[in-house]
């Protein structure tokens, strides 16, 4: 399982030119499930976003505070290209993605797992499976990417 997480002051995802999802401050979070992991993985990552302080103190000392000392959102996006390989040729290499419903089931896990631990209203969603424009504004900037096979 891998993710991008993107510390933001703001982001939205439109479908079909509609907005479905928006946040403030906290993390924008693009999520790929590969066709090796497990509910494992997920609580893995769940605990690894919850926990990471990438958050300043207040008094502007960073990398202090984590989501929901400040009372963060999230916004979570499924993206079976993380899983893209691109060793060879151009053309990408999806054969590590996990397929349809079985990725589906372990990216609602961990949606599920994150809304346990902050609430439902700070966690938000794209429409998994659908083509999505996603906005934000990236803070610091901060990126980062968790893999569970690091």
């Amino acid at each position: 399982m891998k993710i991008v997480l993107q510390k933001v002051s703001r982001a939205s995802v439109t479908v079909d030119s509609q907005v479905v999802s928006a946040i403030k401050t906290g993390y924008m979070l693009l999520v790929g499930i590969s066709v090796d992991d497990t509910i494992k993985d997920v609580e893995k990552l769940t605990n690894k976003v919850v926990k990471l302080r990438a958050f300043d103190d207040g008094a502007g000392y960073g990398w202090k505070q984590n989501i929901q000392e400040v009372n963060g959102q999230i916004l979570s996006i499924s993206q079976f290209t993380l899983m893209a390989n691109t060793k060879k040729g151009t053309k990408p290499d999806f054969h590590l993605a996990q397929r349809g419903h079985l990725a589906q089931d372990l990216y609602h896990s961990f949606l599920t797992a994150l809304r346990e631990k902050l609430g439902d209203d700070n966690v938000k969603d794209g429409v998994f499976g659908a083509m999505m424009s996603c906005e934000l504004v990236n803070e610091g900037p901060v990126t980062l990417i968790l893999d569970t096979t690091d």
